[in-house]
């Protein structure tokens, strides 16, 4: 923990104002800082969360378009809503997840991106944007968000992924990069999501995963003179009734793990109408795989580079089953994988043509 002595003149430093101490040794001797260094006060990534929630805004460079405006919402429970505007474009993107502070004062935010975005804490009143690997930005260039005197709230508008269930007249959207278990609000596309939810759930109130587009918005609450945050479904896209969120915050390492799959050609595996769970599970010394074709064993290796994935020698046993066509697919889409990713407690194996061929899910026993 750095001394509190040191405060005053970090502050009179973040404030571009002279501060005059009284020192044995000479000013000059003081290390200067490197270029684009970011100052870090110790008080800044504390202040920060107990003056929440605020707004940050300002215009960062953008490489072939005037500028990009940053929106930045922080609430108090972990959460953000990230706005980015292409300035003559008429063109916004918007993004939730949850943000925290790290030990080195950065504020890292990690939503539906391959990767978490990283924010230096100037003070409690500035945010300045890191490169990829968490570095200060050299540049001349503005990459700094200012804290927003007035808060206002931002009403995110984009595809959403998360656990759905409707009991007792009521519906609620666990939402996954967030937790936020959102009402729906009985407007836009929600007959649809309702109506669809009635086909696919085991039993009433079993919550089932759900893809959407829409927008979290204040609605008057049920009971009170107040509003509160509901999801306002404008699309509904379908139900995924084997798959879940997976743990937030935790990611799966690509062998020694039991990959369930979920997905076949970007259509939902149904699980009851197998006779066993499909899955595979990759073994790192020899680089073999095996695994269940939901009746068939599945053996083979597998070869990796980077981002890179080829299965070879790929074969199932020859037991007669009543999904012998779902088998085959399955084979197919491996022996079509080229690329692999995972997020979360999720794996995505694409073709040549960047198409996800196969979605598996972390399920270890």
């Amino acid at each position: 923990m750095k001394l509190p002595a040191l405060l005053p003149a970090l502050l009179c430093t973040l404030a571009m104002a002279g501060c005059e101490q009284k020192s044995a040794a000479p000013p000059a001797a003081a290390p200067q800082p490197a270029a684009g260094a970011v100052p870090q006060p110790s008080s800044a990534a504390q202040s920060v969360p107990q003056q929440l929630p605020a707004l940050y805004s300002g215009t960062l460079p953008c490489a072939d378009c005037p500028g990009i405006r940053f929106d930045l919402d922080l609430r108090a429970n972990h959460v953000y809503v990230l706005r980015m505007t292409y300035l003559e474009r008429d063109t916004s993107v918007d993004d939730i997840g949850q943000w925290s502070i790290q030990e080195d004062e950065v504020l890292t935010l990690t939503g539906s991106g391959e990767r978490p975005s990283a924010w230096a804490i100037r003070d409690v009143d500035t945010l300045s944007k890191l490169d990829i690997e968490g570095k200060p930005i050299e540049s001349n260039l503005n990459y700094t968000i200012v804290r927003q005197p007035d808060y206002t709230a931002l009403e995110p508008h984009l595809t959403m992924r998360g656990l759905y269930r409707y009991m007792a007249d009521a519906a609620q959207f666990e939402e996954c990069l967030t937790g936020l278990k959102l009402p729906v609000a009985m407007e836009g596309d929600n007959v649809a999501l309702q109506t669809a939810y009635a086909t696919v759930r085991r039993e009433p109130g079993t919550a089932v995963l759900a893809s959407v587009e829409g927008r979290i918005a204040p609605r008057p609450a049920m009971e009170g003179d107040r509003t509160v945050d509901m999801l306002v479904v404008d699309r509904f896209v379908r139900f995924w009734p084997n798959e879940s969120c997976g743990a937030r915050g935790v990611t799966h390492d690509l062998v020694s793990t039991r990959w369930v799959l979920t997905r076949l050609n970007d259509e939902p595996v149904d699980v009851s109408k197998l006779q066993r769970e499909p899955f595979i599970a990759l073994e790192g010394n020899e680089h073999r795989v095996f695994g269940n074709g939901s009746c068939n064993r599945v053996v083979g290796a597998y070869e990796t580079e980077g981002e890179r994935i080829t299965f070879k020698q790929l074969a199932l046993t020859r037991m007669a089953c009543p999904n012998m066509d779902f088998e085959a697919a399955f084979g197919k889409a491996l022996n079509a994988a080229t690329r692999w990713k995972i997020s979360g407690a999720h794996l995505e194996l694409f073709d040549a043509d960047g198409k996800v061929v196969a979605r598996f899910e972390e399920r270890n026993l």
